[in-house]
């Protein structure tokens, strides 16, 4: 009476592991469900053979592919919140930077806004005379303030000297170059000429630095 009954469930759990595998096989294609086929695939022939050392040895195995198949779900799951952390802080980063950048770009347009306009008319004009006249900052300065020139208050004038981007002393070369090869002028003249105040209006360091870089 036992042996049919063994044979049955011979039958019974090969046929389990079958249908386990190929369902596995065809959805999911987890390593549990594998091991779970496995499982019923042993105990099959166990079944013939139920002996204390075979139902020992079946429960060791069960034991290991349960355990095999806990861990492997761990690991994947650890994976899977580190990914979302990850994802989270890069997503933080790139929202603060958006704002930082939102931040600057209002900050400037806003510090830009409360430039007066004739401010920045001042700083055009300014920069044009050093750029194409090669003028000092006191006679930039004279000219933007003048009744006989551009008329802009003090105010404006001083923002205009403050922010024009110009190098004073090859201002300063440019214009003694000038006299030397235009009118022939020697270096103390031409110092003297750069430094005037009705001259071009240099500080004399800057006038020191043209009469040094003069042809010899």
């Amino acid at each position: 009476m036992i042996l049919p009954v063994r044979i049955l469930m011979f039958f019974l759990m090969l046929t389990i592991a079958y249908f386990i595998f190929r369902w596995n096989n065809n959805n999911s294609k987890k390593k549990r469900w594998y091991a779970l086929a496995i499982i019923f695939a042993l105990s099959s022939f166990g079944a013939l053979t139920d002996t204390p050392e075979a139902r020992h040895q079946e429960a060791v195995e069960s034991s290991k592919a349960e355990s095999s198949s806990i861990k492997e779900s761990k690991r994947k799951e650890s994976i899977s919140i580190e990914e979302d952390v990850k994802s989270s802080s890069l997503s933080e980063k790139k929202a603060s930077s958006i704002k930082a950048k939102q931040s600057s770009t209002k900050s400037s347009e806003n510090s830009s806004k409360k430039i007066p306009r004739e401010y920045i008319s001042a700083l055009i004009k300014g920069q044009e005379y050093a750029d194409r006249m090669y003028m000092s900052k006191k006679a930039i300065y004279n000219q933007l303030t003048s009744d006989y020139g551009e008329k802009f208050s003090s105010d404006a004038a001083n923002y205009a000297i403050a922010n024009i981007k110009a190098n004073w002393n090859k201002n300063a070369l440019h214009k003694a170059k000038e006299y030397q090869e235009e009118q022939n002028m020697s270096p103390d003249a031409i110092y003297d000429q750069l430094t005037s105040d009705y001259g071009e209006q240099f500080t004399p360091d800057e006038a020191n630095y043209a009469i040094q870089h003069l042809e010899k």
